[in-house]
């Protein structure tokens, strides 16, 4: 098997990727804007994925979060 990179007008890719697909090929988006990230930004990506994850168990009530108190104590 060939791996290809292509880069094409968003008019035409949706019908280029249907054909590929058709003919029994694996495809694979990459968006455009995807740059590469510095180790900090990646750890700074990481942490706030990490975060995110957090306030979404907490709103479900699966985990408790500490109270401003709680943080400014613990400084």
């Amino acid at each position: 098997m060939i791996t290809a990179e292509v880069k094409l007008p968003e008019k035409d890719a949706e019908m280029i990727l249907k054909v590929i697909s058709k003919l029994g090929g694996k495809v694979k988006l990459i968006a455009v804007d995807q740059r590469k990230l510095s180790p900090s930004a990646k750890k700074m990506k990481k942490d706030l994925e990490v975060a995110f994850k957090e306030i979404k168990l907490h709103q479900e009530g699966k985990i408790q979060l500490k109270t401003a108190k709680e943080l400014l104590h613990e400084l």
